[in-house]
């Protein structure tokens, strides 16, 4: 991110040697200049600078009172005094000022300065691009599955299904407790899913495999999905999916 910089200041002899001082540190730019501090007004609203380094001493609207107004057009702003005149100094920090530079300055503490607020930019950038993250990243809770049932949102053991199918205009979940219906399609429940021991075996089939004890041909070109625990009811797979799964399982 390139820093940006406003200086404000009266003697433009000095704004030359603070931008020569600003056009050697890496990634700041030097956005505009003000001679007094309604120019200095002005220019901050119409550049949106990251920084102002402001003289306190200005004719017309002194660096206090442009400071004011300028925080109140731009709360985040890093306003910087650079002034001959210490005695500011108590006003200058009731301003929220980030620093107070004494002419004649060091050039080393300019830097210091920017410095200082290039990684502190860079933080808060950090911080919100996380909360960012995590508001547009779900919630994921171990095991369970979120599933709209008569308009009620119901968590599921993921653990506990056994396999979920297609039955005319209804979903239904097959669970070690009995069966949950809803009206969600199979397409959103594999998607809500994804999960190496969930697999697709049939348009109409969505079977845990760590449920299943044994697949037995069925008919020419499907096959029937046993399952343990005296379940009495199968599922399908297709010929392709069975050709899958045992690629999956490292069989021949």
């Amino acid at each position: 991110m390139v820093l940006r910089v406003l200086i404000v200041e009266d003697d433009a002899n000095m704004r030359l040697i603070l931008k020569r001082a600003l056009f050697g540190i890496p990634n700041v730019e030097v956005v505009g200049e003000a001679g007094n501090g309604t120019e200095a007004v002005g220019l901050a609203a119409d550049l949106e600078p990251h920084v102002i380094i402001m003289d306190v001493d200005l004719p017309g609207k002194d660096g206090v009172e442009a400071s004011r107004e300028i925080l109140n057009i731009s709360p985040d702003v890093f306003l910087v005094y650079a002034t001959g005149h210490p005695e500011y100094m108590a006003e200058a920090f009731e301003m929220y000022a980030f620093d107070y530079l004494v002419k004649p300055y060091r050039m080393e503490r300019l830097t210091q300065t920017i410095t200082r607020i290039q990684k502190l930019i860079e933080s808060r950038e950090n911080n919100i691009q996380q909360s960012r993250e995590k508001a547009i990243n779900p919630v994921v809770i171990k095991n369970k599955v979120a599933v709209k049932i008569e308009g009620k949102l119901t968590l599921i053991d993921t653990t506990k299904i056994i396999y979920i199918n297609r039955d005319k205009r209804k979903t239904v979940i097959h669970t070690i407790d009995g069966k949950v219906m809803t009206n969600e399609s199979l397409e959103a429940l594999e998607k809500k899913l994804e999960a190496p021991n969930f697999m697709r075996t049939h348009r109409s089939y969505l079977v845990n495999l760590d449920r299943v004890i044994e697949i037995q041909p069925w008919s020419r070109n499907e096959y029937l999905v046993v399952f343990g625990g005296g379940f009495k009811e199968g599922a399908y797979i297709t010929d392709e999916k069975y050709r899958e799964l045992k690629v999956k399982l490292n069989l021949k």
